[in-house]
């Protein structure tokens, strides 16, 4: 039996994919939640009203059931048991693999300050989440977001269109500190105050207060800062406790090969709780997007079903609208002394394209992110350029370019 841990993008898609390389082996994933694979990335824009919560919703029961994948839901994993090849629940219950995929996803960080424990704290991580903090606008009028990256400014703006007077604190100098660079995030920061929320940077959080252990302002910098809510948007960390008591070898998470294995036979991991090799910078990381997490789970299915296939790196891209902007940041938007770096900028837009021995390396756009994806695909393919100018031009494609 194949067992999975996890029923995000990257444990559903190696479920899914399993169920076609392998027909005839049970596929059994296992999750302490009750809803099923649904979008991460959307649960801000539940809490806006931009979807209802089943629209988000991108695999339900009756989905896993007609594939052929049986889904244990609300369940907690005590132990993985390699020795064994047992997987024991907290109910007492031991389940026994063939094999076993480790896609545990990550966990929110919550700094430990004064006051961090009141009622009206929180995270956004899951669906159970979103609907909490839904339920907890309904009759108040202030927020503090901690914390300006993605999932936190996107919080923001849609505590904002519900209707609060929304402060977001960034302990940083700049918003979306990793996705740009110093004239990106000024330009971003100016269109998300224009929407109404309030951004203090270089700012960091005393403590939260609370009154009868229900949260009622923010210390921050010597500032009282109302909030009947505060959410807590600072990052994640990969969820590999598992992993750890068993034994796996892990570091900023759990160390997989090309075919996502661990250090443990038959046991492999995928998604946002695996580091693997940047093969543009020879480090170590943990990527932790969704189109890697997705592309992680596939190649973990196919060994695990005995079809050989490594994992090509993919550079790591985000692409995403925060007040109307999208943006898109792939690879090292900041570059190094040495490189050559192209900027161009408008009103309302700002494109930037990072290149180090005729190679690209990072590209950034914001406003405007037509060809984008096309010039990130140079990073992963690592194409020698000339006439280096032309990677700016709005008109850019594949044509443009001279390969060396």
């Amino acid at each position: 039996m194949y067992i999975i841990i996890g029923q995000g993008i990257a444990g559903a898609t190696a479920a899914n994919s399993l169920r076609k390389l392998a027909p005839q082996t049970p596929v059994t994933i296992i999750t302490n939640e009750q809803d099923y694979l649904y979008s991460r990335i959307d649960l801000p824009d539940i809490i806006a009203g931009k979807y209802d919560l089943t629209t988000s919703t991108l695999q339900k029961a009756e989905d896993f059931a007609s594939a052929g994948i049986t889904c244990i839901m609300g369940e907690t994993v005590a132990a993985v048991q390699p020795a064994q090849k047992t997987v024991e629940l907290a109910s007492g219950k031991s389940l026994r693999y063939d094999k076993l995929l480790l896609a545990t996803g990550s966990l929110p960080l919550v700094p430990a300050l004064p006051g961090v424990g009141s009622s009206g704290v929180f995270s956004l991580w899951t669906m159970h989440q979103a609907k909490e903090i839904i339920d907890a606008t309904a009759k108040i009028q202030s927020a503090v977001v901690v914390g300006a990256g993605l999932i936190g400014l996107k919080i923001a703006l849609a505590l904002k269109v519900r209707g609060l007077n929304v402060t977001v604190i960034e302990k940083l100098p700049r918003i979306l500190p990793r996705q740009l660079d110093d004239v990106a995030s000024d330009m971003l920061a100016d269109c998300v105050r224009d929407k109404g929320v309030k951004i203090l940077v270089n700012t960091s959080v005393d403590g939260i207060v609370a009154s009868n252990g229900v949260v009622s302002s923010v210390n921050a910098a010597g500032c009282v800062i109302p909030a009947e809510i505060v959410i807590m948007a600072i990052g994640v960390m990969p969820n590999m406790e598992l992993a750890a008591m068993a034994g796996i070898k892990t570091g900023r998470g759990i160390t997989v090969n090309d075919c996502q294995q661990t250090s443990q036979p038959d046991i492999y991991a995928a998604g946002d709780v695996a580091e693997t090799v940047d093969s543009l910078t020879g480090y170590l990381t943990v990527p932790a997007i969704w189109p890697v997490a997705a592309e992680q789970g596939r190649i973990a299915a196919s060994n695990m079903a005995g079809h050989k296939k490594l994992y090509d790196y993919m550079a790591v891209m985000n692409a995403v609208e925060i007040g109307g902007m999208p943006l898109v940041s792939i690879g090292d938007i900041e570059g190094q002394p040495e490189d050559d770096i192209l900027t161009e900028q408008r009103s309302d837009a700002y494109r930037k394209v990072v290149m180090r021995n005729k190679k690209v390396r990072g590209v950034l756009c914001l406003g405007d992110i037509r060809q984008a994806g096309v010039i990130g695909r140079l990073i992963s393919r690592r194409v020698d350029t000339a006439e280096l100018e032309r990677l700016i031009s709005p008109r850019f494609s594949f044509a443009d370019l001279i390969v060396v």
